[in-house]
């Protein structure tokens, strides 16, 4: 194994690639339930995957992200810090099981469905099986290894998506989740194999209270996150207490959080790199160089992405779901903007954390679940899902206009003013685009490659795509020297 660490910008293609697979593969299984089970039991399983996602949460992110931002502030005792991780990990994965275990009839309840008690249940046994993989994926990162943190994401999504797929005609709901306890087995036995001699092995004995401060301080900023993303769903069950207005919502939902997800993986990136950048005796200008070039990225990239989405979500749902489902494309064009605002709210709070201020993240992740609890209450009974949809929107707009505005000011960092305008002039002509076309869902994805191309050269007229990105790009693969500009 190369033991050269790769470039940022190579490693976000890398790890947004193997997100993508993960998703495409994850969507595979959303689809096989809903076509295989029928929308009364595909809202269902969307309900309690959402519980597993929260609860994952503190075994896929807590600990192991605790592990990428120690290992990537100090290589040299990575052995030490990985074999540390992985005690109090398993720890963390017994208590979490058991607790699930114990409190599944409460959660069934609260949800007005006490016959979901079982599948909990069983989905505790999952979260315990799967929670070694994510220690040695966030391994990697810490050590900027991001192509082998990209296959093993990938190969835990294959694995996952063979074994729902070869069980669900025995179990039905249960052998969909059961996938991914194959995946999470698969993924950690390769995992071990890949990281036994990879890191410095000098010993060190870690910090357990700032070890597990940031490690949970981290986490419930997470866990709040997509408890948020989640909240309009459970709200859309408890309160209007129908299946298949569950289902529709559902299809919205898990549609909406492709973006989210996507992003998801730059934290990856953004998280260590911003740790290796603040440390004690960094330098301050290339940590706010760093976080600034990131930030117009991010724009660059969510803008564009959150409107065609928004402006085709008709055919958006008819590419991955049957007729029936029609009905949820209004509640996606809402959710779009919503869940959109929370991924770039996502990376502003790894840029906080990576820099040691997770506590601001949490706090107004606090403040954000309060608000989305308050206007659920009020929008779904008079709206339904569509005011769920808004729900989740407001609440996201909100978060990220507070947070952002911290980030520009902790960070010194000039609003990038005329880049917004750029970016916003260019998602403006390829929306419009898109909303006179009338294609079919197939060929969707098709016309998003090619008003993103479209996209691109305009922001290449306007002068928003300068050459010092194109330096950074050309740099990511031999292949792409040609986007260098011309000595």
């Amino acid at each position: 194994m190369s033991s050269a660490k790769q470039s940022r910008l190579s490693g976000a293609l890398s790890l947004m690639a193997a997100q993508a697979v993960v998703l495409v593969l994850g969507y595979t299984t959303h689809i096989w339930v809903a076509r295989a089970l029928g929308l009364a039991s595909y809202g269902i399983y969307g309900i309690v995957l959402s519980i597993q996602t929260i609860l994952g949460l503190f075994l896929t992110l807590g600990v192991p992200m605790a592990i990428s931002r120690f290992v990537a502030q100090d290589n040299q005792h990575a052995q030490s810090i990985l074999r540390q991780g992985l005690r109090i990990q398993i720890t963390f994965a017994v208590i979490v099981a058991s607790l699930t275990a114990l409190f599944s009839p409460l959660l069934a309840q609260m949800l007005g469905d006490p016959s979901l008690t079982n599948l909990i249940r069983f989905v505790a046994l999952v979260l315990l099986l799967q929670s070694g993989y994510p220690i040695y994926v966030q391994f990697f990162s810490g050590l900027h290894r991001f192509n082998r943190q990209a296959v093993l994401t990938s190969l835990y999504a294959i694995a996952k998506l063979a074994g729902a797929l070869s069980l669900i005609y025995f179990w039905g709901v249960y052998g969909a989740f059961a996938g991914f306890a194959v995946g999470g087995i698969f993924a950690a036995i390769i995992g071990w194999a890949w990281t036994r001699r990879v890191g410095g092995s000098s010993p060190r004995k870690l910090s357990l209270n700032s070890f597990l401060s940031f490690a949970g301080t981290y986490v419930l900023i997470l866990f709040g996150l997509q408890l948020l993303i989640s909240l309009d769903l459970f709200m859309v069950k408890a309160i209007l207490k129908d299946d298949v207005q569950a289902g529709y919502y559902n299809s919205a939902v898990t549609l909406s959080r492709i973006t989210y997800m996507l992003l998801q993986s730059l934290t990856f990136i953004i998280l260590p790199s911003v740790s290796a950048l603040t440390r004690p005796g960094a330098d301050h200008d290339q940590a706010a160089a760093f976080i600034k070039d990131t930030i117009r990225y991010l724009i660059a990239l969510i803008v564009p992405g959150v409107a065609l989405a928004a402006v085709t979500s008709k055919s958006l749902i008819q590419l991955f779901f049957p007729q029936t489902f029609t009905p949820a494309s209004t509640p996606l064009s809402i959710l779009m903007v919503g869940v959109g605002a929370l991924g770039f709210f996502l990376l502003l709070a790894n840029i906080v954390a990576g820099a040691g201020k997770s506590k601001v993240g949490l706090l107004i992740t606090i403040l954000l679940l309060i608000i989305s609890a308050t206007l659920g209450p009020i929008l779904i009974p008079q709206y339904g899902i569509i005011g769920a949809a808004w729900q989740t929107t407001i609440t996201g707009l909100v978060g990220l206009a507070i947070l952002g505005a911290y980030t520009f000011r902790t960070f010194r960092i000039p609003i990038p003013i005329m880049s917004i305008f750029n970016i916003v002039v260019a998602t403006a002509v390829i929306t419009f685009i898109a909303n006179l076309m009338r294609i079919t869902p197939l060929l969707l994805p098709l016309l998003y490659i090619i008003l993103f191309a479209l996209y691109a050269f305009i922001l290449l007229i306007l002068k928003e795509i300068t050459p010092d990105d194109r330096t950074r790009f050309a740099g990511i693969h031999p292949a792409l020297r040609w986007l260098a500009p011309k000595p």
